[in-house]
C-alpha cells in the first residue's frame, strides 16, 4: 500500500474571546490530535505539521479530566506520552506555517489528506482570522480546504476543529460543503463547559460549531454525550468530540486504505 502524505493543521491560539468581554484559556484537546491520528503513524504514513502562524500548539489542560477518556487513565498517558515523545520528533512544536504550503503548490499537490483536530482553540486562528479582534474567517484556511475539496482529497476534522469547515469559500453562489452531512462538537457539551459550575469556562463564545455549520448548509448531526459519532460524506470524514477520537482514527485508517488502493 502506498503511503499517504498527511497535514495535520494545528491551531496555535491560546485565548478565546467571550461575549461581553474578556478571554477564556484554549488550546487544543490531546485525544483529539493524538487518537486519530497514532493509527496512522504506527501504519507508516507520513504526517506533517502545519499552523496559521508556525506556532506549536498549547494543549489544554482540560483535556486531561479524566472524564475524556473514558476513565482511562492508562489510556489519558499513552496519549500523553505520544504527544511527549513520538509527536515532538515528528515536529508537531515546529509546523510549517500555512502560508508557505499554499505558495508552493508542488508541496500542497504532495498531501492526501488533511485533518484539524479540535480543542476551543482552532475557533480563534484556523476558523477566523484572529477571533480576539474580528469575526473575519481565515481565508487561508479556505484556500487550503477548497484545494482537498476540489481534488477530492480526504478531509477530517473533530470537535470544534469542525469549524474550521465553515471558513471554506462559496463556489458559484454555494458553500462547498452545502448540503454534506458532517458533525462537531454538540450544543449539549457546549452547555456544559460554559453554565456548569465544574466546568466553567466563564462566559460563552459568540458563536458556536453547530450553528456556523448549520448556517451554511451543512447536515450536522450530534449524538447524546458519551457516545461516539463519526460521520463520513464523499471525502469528508469527521467525528464529534473526544468521545468520538478513536473512532475516528480507526474510520480514517480505512478511507485511507480504499483511496491508497484504489
Amino acid at each position: 500500500m502506498k503511503r499517504a502524505h498527511i497535514l495535520v493543521y494545528t491551531s496555535s491560539a491560546t485565548k478565546l474571546p467571550l461575549v461581553g468581554g474578556g478571554t477564556h484559556d484554549v488550546g487544543i484537546f490531546l485525544g483529539e490530535l493524538v487518537e486519530p491520528i497514532e493509527p496512522l503513524i504506527r501504519a507508516g504514513h507520513l504526517v506533517e505539521f502545519v499552523s496559521p502562524d508556525g506556532k506549536g500548539c498549547v494543549i489544554d489542560p482540560a483535556s486531561y479530566r479524566i472524564t475524556n477518556w473514558g476513565l482511562s487513565r492508562s489510556r489519558m498517558e499513552h496519549a500523553r506520552n505520544f504527544f511527549e515523545t513520538t509527536l515532538q520528533e515528528l515536529g508537531v512544536g515546529n509546523p510549517v506555517k500555512l502560508s508557505d504550503i499554499l505558495a508552493d503548490k508542488t508541496r500542497l499537490n504532495s498531501y492526501d489528506v488533511v485533518f484539524i483536530p479540535g480543542g476551543h482553540a482552532p475557533m480563534t486562528d484556523v476558523l477566523h482570522k484572529d477571533w480576539l479582534v474580528s469575526d473575519e474567517y481565515n481565508d487561508q484556511t479556505g484556500e487550503l480546504l477548497l484545494h482537498f475539496h476540489k481534488n477530492n482529497k480526504i478531509t477530517s476534522a473533530i470537535c470544534h476543529g469542525s469549524a474550521a469547515l465553515g471558513a471554506a469559500p462559496q463556489v458559484n453562489g454555494k458553500w462547498i460543503y452545502a448540503d454534506y452531512n458532517m458533525t462537531c462538537v454538540s450544543m449539549a457539551a457546549e452547555w456544559l463547559t460554559e453554565d456548569i459550575p465544574f466546568f466553567n469556562i466563564g462566559g460563552h463564545m459568540p458563536d458556536y460549531p453547530v450553528r456556523i455549520l448549520k448556517r451554511l448548509g451543512g447536515k450536522v448531526h450530534t449524538k447524546m454525550l458519551g457516545r461516539s459519532n463519526v460521520v463520513e460524506d464523499r471525502e469528508l470524514i469527521t467525528g464529534q468530540d473526544p468521545y468520538s477520537a478513536k473512532e475516528l482514527g480507526e474510520k480514517l485508517m480505512k478511507k485511507i486504505e480504499v483511496r491508497q488502493n484504489f
